[in-house]
Formats: C-alpha cells, sequence, structure tokens
C-alpha cells in the first residue's frame, strides 16, 4: 500500500554546473587581483630604483661643487653640457661631471671616469647653468633626466623624472 521513495545521493548536472562557474568566477578574480598586484610592484621598483640614483647624482654632485675652490665652467651666466671644478686637492683636478650614452660620469684628475647611473637608467637632458653674479660664490642649477630601461610592454611600465638641483661654493 505504501510506496517507499528511494533518494539517490550525489549532485546533479546543474548543481555541478553552477559550482564550476562560482569556482572559476572565484579563480579569475584571485588571477586578476595578483596580475594587478605584481604589476604594481614592479612599477614602484621602477619608481624607486629611477628616484633612488636620481637623489645620489644630485646629491653627489652638489656635495662636490660645495666642496670645490672654483668652477672653470659654466661661466658666470652661461649654461654647459658639463661641469668643470678646480677642488682644494690638486690630484683630483679638475673634476669633471658629464653625460655621455645615458650614463652620467664623474672624472677625478687624470683618473678614469667614475660611473654615477647604473645600466638600470638612461640619463638625458644634463644642463649646468651658472647663476651667479660677479660679487656672489658660484651658484650652479643642475638638471638632468632619468629614464626606466623597461620596455613599454613590460609589467612595470616606463618611468622619467627630471632632477633640478642647485650647489654653490662653500667660502
Amino acid at each position: 500500500m505504501f510506496k517507499t521513495f528511494e533518494f539517490k545521493k550525489g549532485i546533479s548536472l546543474v548543481e555541478t554546473l553552477i559550482y564550476i562557474s562560482i569556482f572559476s568566477i572565484f579563480i579569475l578574480s584571485v588571477t586578476t587581483f595578483m596580475s594587478s598586484l605584481s604589476s604594481s610592484r614592479l612599477h614602484n621598483q621602477i619608481v624607486l630604483e629611477v628616484n633612488d640614483q636620481g637623489a645620489r647624482v644630485m646629491k653627489t654632485i652638489t656635495q662636490t661643487l660645495r666642496n670645490a675652490s672654483q668652477v672653470n665652467s659654466p661661466t658666470i651666466g652661461n649654461t654647459a653640457l658639463n661641469l668643470n671644478l678646480v677642488t682644494y686637492t690638486s690630484i683630483k683636478n679638475p673634476t669633471i661631471f658629464s653625460e655621455n650614452n645615458g650614463v652620467i660620469y664623474m672624472k677625478e684628475g687624470s683618473g678614469a671616469e667614475i660611473a654615477l647611473t647604473n645600466n638600470k637608467v638612461i640619463a638625458s637632458d644634463l644642463i649646468f647653468s651658472n647663476l651667479s653674479r660677479p660679487s656672489t660664490p658660484n651658484i650652479i642649477k643642475i638638471s638632468f633626466k632619468l629614464s626606466s630601461i623597461s620596455t613599454t610592454t613590460s609589467p612595470g611600465g616606463a618611468y622619467s623624472f627630471t632632477f633640478f638641483g642647485s650647489g654653490g661654493l662653500r667660502k
């Protein structure tokens, strides 16, 4: 008289498709988030590298200028592509800062050129302007641009920054 129903244990095809869709959306979201996070980290590393090297170059130039006894080039009121200094140490005379093939160099006396930037950045537009007046110590305005080596297709992207600074002789 009474019919008993048997329940089969398991999941249906529709339930399986719903679980797979939810899991796929979750995996896609996590993958997108991780990709974005990785790209952001690479971009921050590029920015940090450019800013760090720019700050070091500017500090080296301004400290050397501050400790020099005379500026040979650029002369008062003029602009030059290199900075030529006379220092109190004769073996370091002249001390010259210049840019060649995307690298900023410092040369002291007859010694070899020392690269102030590495192969992760390209330097350009290095300009020194002598803003002094005849009665004041030499005040030099320094500007240069550093750009990252990374290509525009890399996850971190490209980054450039123009640095400006000034320094004068200590007298």
